[in-house]
């Protein structure tokens, strides 16, 4: 007969539940451990739990288990909050150019004369057209890269893509090679303005 009360939790759903909480907390590859602070207050809400039963009804079976259901979500949503906290952060790319990538500027693949108009410029006597002041032209040869003094072979000035630069001949690695490199009209050590350059041999 039904006096109004729920019958005793079945011993086996709440071991079940047991089982499933214990495994969740004891899988170190889901998350990493619960903080203790948090353990302690759960432990001692549960603690807590008998100290008022005689004020009010003893907790029917589906409150029970409602109960540890809800106690086990709070306990795995801990869990996965806890994980996601302590990972470390994702990298981050890096897309599109660097700005190195964007300010260094690339030569011209070609220098518009012929190579035998190039060479001729070694039986000349140099023009150095803007690059006349010798200050000036060794600031220029000096954001090229090249020494104090390095002879210059050959120069003339040129248009490069309607552009006024001036074209240098300087000398190679090898003793029958030559450099020959157009520069911007205002190079200079902090900007040479290099627009092409290229290797002719010595005739």
């Amino acid at each position: 007969m039904d006096n109004g009360t729920d019958p005793e939790p079945d011993p086996a759903v709440i071991e079940r539940i047991r089982r499933d909480l214990a495994a969740l907390g004891s899988d170190e590859a889901s998350a990493p451990n619960v903080p203790p602070d948090v353990t302690a207050r759960v432990v001692t809400a549960l603690r807590a739990e008998p100290a008022h039963s005689s004020r009010r009804p003893p907790l029917r079976r589906h409150q029970l288990v409602g109960l540890v259901l809800g106690l086990g979500a709070i306990l795995a949503g801990v869990v996965v909050g806890v994980s996601m906290l302590v990972r470390d952060p994702a990298p981050t790319s890096s897309f599109g150019p660097t700005a190195k990538q964007i300010t260094v500027p690339r030569p011209a693949d070609a220098i518009p004369l012929p190579v035998p108009q190039i060479v001729a410029l070694l039986s000349q006597a140099p023009d150095y057209g803007p690059l006349s002041d010798a200050q000036r032209r060794e600031s220029c040869l000096d954001g090229l890269g090249y020494a104090a003094g390095t002879p210059v072979l050959g120069a003339r000035p040129l248009d490069m893509h309607g552009r006024p630069a001036v074209l240098m001949l300087l000398p190679g690695e090898t003793p029958g090679a030559v450099v020959a490199k157009v520069v911007e009209a205002n190079c200079s050590a902090a900007h040479t303005g290099l627009l092409a350059d290229t290797v002719v041999s010595r005739p």
